[in-house]
């Protein structure tokens, strides 16, 4: 089982309308990758709410992160975002659910954290037209926040979109979270370097959240000269949005195969047994289908 491998761009459908002008997307000079993120989560958040949705976060949620695993050399981030962000709402549609597709081929042991997304997007769930425009309308916004601005190989590993996202899209209103229920980037940085979790061969988090402590020990890591896909990390958390989102994460990280993530309360639940299981189990399943179309 291989890693992730970067998922091209579909051909648009013919024809296609000319693209209207797309802001330039590129993230302000200097500005922190977490406030980038932050604006980012904003945008798509208002587009969502704005539709008049507010529950269901596992849609757009899902849809921002079909998207993060388009990952443009810096110099054609403009390029790309006008490209995507010209699509109509079938054709981007189309584009997540193919998305989600190559994922669980790609990652078959993060299949069961991402379920919510991977069963929104990539089975047989039947959207509402109105979610489908929703989660369309949120991504484009996303798109002219600079949210491919986040995604490079060089950006992706800074930060972490899907923390801000979350609590704001579960929020009642977009303005109500302002970033209350995650850890920043920066703290997580800092907690790493005092933790000396760069030194460590395994990382477990009781509370991982959507995962910011795994990238500040990942960066931490490559600060050394370490590779995290060589180290094992080990999450729980009692939100299954969460988890999906630490599993997305984990791939735009470069956690590498080592990675085991399930939904409970470290305290009170056998989830690791849990956790463990299903992973086993699907990849089983998934080297049977390889097997049977090679």
């Amino acid at each position: 089982m291989g890693t992730l491998p970067l998922f091209d761009l579909p051909d648009p459908p013919q024809p296609r309308p000319a693209p209207a002008p797309v802001p330039t997307p590129a993230a302000k000079s200097g500005e922190p990758t977490e406030a980038a993120a932050l604006r980012v989560a904003e945008a798509a958040a208002h587009a969502w709410h704005t539709s008049q949705q507010y529950g269901r976060a596992e849609v757009v949620l899902g849809a921002l992160a079909a998207f993060t695993f388009i990952a443009p050399p810096p110099d054609q981030v403009d390029e790309t975002t006008r490209l995507v962000a010209s699509w109509d709402a079938p054709t981007t549609i189309e584009f997540v659910r193919d998305q989600w597709r190559r994922f669980l081929r790609s990652r078959p042991d993060l299949a069961n954290p991402a379920s919510p997304f991977l069963l929104t997007w990539a089975g047989s769930t039947t959207l509402h037209p109105s979610e489908e425009a929703a989660a369309h309308a949120a991504v484009t916004a996303a798109l002219h926040a600079g949210l491919l601005s986040l995604t490079t190989d060089e950006t992706r590993r800074r930060g972490d979109l899907f923390g801000p996202a979350l609590t704001l899209l579960k929020a009642d209103k977009a303005q109500a979270a302002q970033g209350a229920f995650y850890t920043p980037s920066a703290l997580c940085d800092l907690m790493a370097r005092m933790l000396r979790l760069g030194d460590a061969e395994t990382i477990h988090e009781p509370a991982v959240g959507t995962g910011g402590m795994f990238r500040a020990a990942a960066q931490a890591m490559r600060d050394q000269g370490r590779d995290p896909a060589r180290v094992t990390w080990v999450g729980v958390d009692i939100d299954p949005l969460a988890i999906a989102c630490a599993a997305v994460n984990a791939v735009l990280w470069g956690l590498g195969p080592r990675v085991l993530l399930g939904v409970g309360d470290a305290l009170t639940d056998d989830w690791y047994t849990r956790a463990l299981a299903q992973r086993e189990e699907t990849i089983a399943l998934a080297d049977a289908l390889d097997t049977l179309n090679p």
